[in-house]
């Protein structure tokens, strides 16, 4: 589908173009009608007749500048038989410029040939009719002066036009180029972001996690102590879980609810997210469960991206976010009906694939498509409720950073 902001821009270049050929095609008959006034009476009728003819053929030269070239060269040749017209003869000089502004390349070479020929022959048939070199030489000076002046200034614009695009598509191509290097540098400061943080702070949080688990595992460990020495524990582990996912964030390049990249959200936010829209009437139906950090991250991130999309493809919709829960996993259901079908809203497409790489890395699954009658979309997802916690223990046990 044509973007609004592309339709929109090809409507105003169509309106400058026929403000810009209303105008010249004004001026250009006024002028013609002015110089029919020195006509005497008997040719000012038929050359006024041929002047509006010439006009009303005028107002279409951009999209057929040969017919309408055609046209006025006839009507000149048949006022010039009665007895002479010069005001036709500008229709003709109009429709001439046209030629070398608008005309396709094959055409314009055929219009050049043409006026070529009439120069040649306004050298020629003086001389055969008996005139002196000097009046052929004036003769064909004045055609070739008449006629191809049109033509040369048309080709000048032309090429000034033909060299301001090409100018134009560089500077898009340079821009684009800048962007792309914006781009490649952000994700080279992410992955230095990621690698320090991995290298860094990961392993340290580990290392809190081995000492503490082994100041557990010795003897004589006061209660309050242990107490202690649990909430370090737990508390390391937490951040490791934390650390992995703003790695993976900063690895793959997946912005965060507002764009930039930020801590994954956990379920504790999704009333929030809920409670923010706007675009769409959004319920929460019963309570949000809880599970490890990683299913949560995951989950919260499915909410947020059908919110967003039902948002951006359909506003006015009624959605709802549904969670259910078991032993064993977590499941969460944005379901959207209703509301206003915008095709080709903006958007990178590729949030959809990030959240099913997320739910599938952690032994998930996510689906999303149409819902039985075609009106609403549902984007359902199952995460196992533990999803992480067997290798963030195992990071753990063994030092090594997520």
């Amino acid at each position: 589908m044509t973007e609004p902001g592309g339709t929109l821009a090809a409507a105003k270049t169509r309106i400058r173009h026929l403000d810009e050929d209303t105008t010249s095609t004004i001026v250009v008959v006024a002028i013609a009608v002015v110089l029919a006034l020195f006509d005497s009476a008997e040719q000012l009728g038929p050359t006024l007749g041929a002047i509006a003819i010439g006009a009303a053929a005028l107002t279409q030269k951009r999209r057929f500048p040969v017919a309408v070239l055609t046209v006025c060269v006839v009507l000149a040749t048949l006022t010039l038989v009665v007895g002479g017209a010069l005001g036709v003869v500008v229709l003709v000089l109009d429709a001439l410029y046209v030629v070398g502004r608008f005309a396709s390349r094959g055409a314009l070479r055929v219009v050049q040939g043409i006026v070529s020929a009439a120069v040649l022959a306004a050298f020629a048939l003086p001389l055969l009719l008996g005139a002196s070199l000097r009046e052929a030489v004036f003769f064909c000076l004045q055609a070739l002066a008449i006629l191809c002046t049109p033509l040369w200034w048309a080709s000048s614009v032309r090429q000034s036009a033909e060299l301001a695009r090409v100018q134009e598509a560089r500077a898009d191509d340079a821009e684009r180029l800048l962007v792309l290097e914006r781009e490649e540098a952000v994700r080279a400061e992410r992955e230095r972001m990621a690698r320090d943080l991995h290298d860094v702070v990961a392993a340290n949080l580990s290392a809190i996690a081995i000492t503490s688990e082994a100041a557990l595992a010795g003897p004589e460990v006061a209660p309050r102590e242990a107490d202690a020495l649990h909430a370090v524990r737990a508390s390391a582990l937490e951040g490791l879980d934390e650390m992995r996912s703003m790695i993976l964030i900063l690895r793959s390049g997946e912005p965060g609810l507002g764009g930039e990249v930020t801590a994954a959200p956990r379920l504790a936010q999704v009333p929030a997210i809920v409670a923010a829209v706007a675009a769409v009437d959004a319920t929460l139906v019963g309570d949000v469960p809880s599970a490890s950090a990683a299913t949560e991250q995951a989950l919260a991130r499915v909410v947020a991206e059908a919110v967003a999309n039902a948002e951006r493809h359909s506003p006015g919709a009624a959605l709802e976010v549904r969670f259910t829960e078991d032993a064993d996993a977590v499941s969460v259901v944005v379901t959207s009906t209703g509301g206003t079908l915008i095709d080709g809203a903006p958007g990178t497409g590729n949030g959809l694939g990030l959240i099913r790489e997320r739910a599938e890395r952690l032994g998930g699954r996510l689906e999303a498509g149409p819902i039985a009658d075609g009106r609403g979309w549902r984007v359902s997802a199952r995460v196992p409720r533990n999803a992480g916690d067997a290798e963030r223990g195992a990071d753990a046990r063994t030092g090594r950073a997520p």
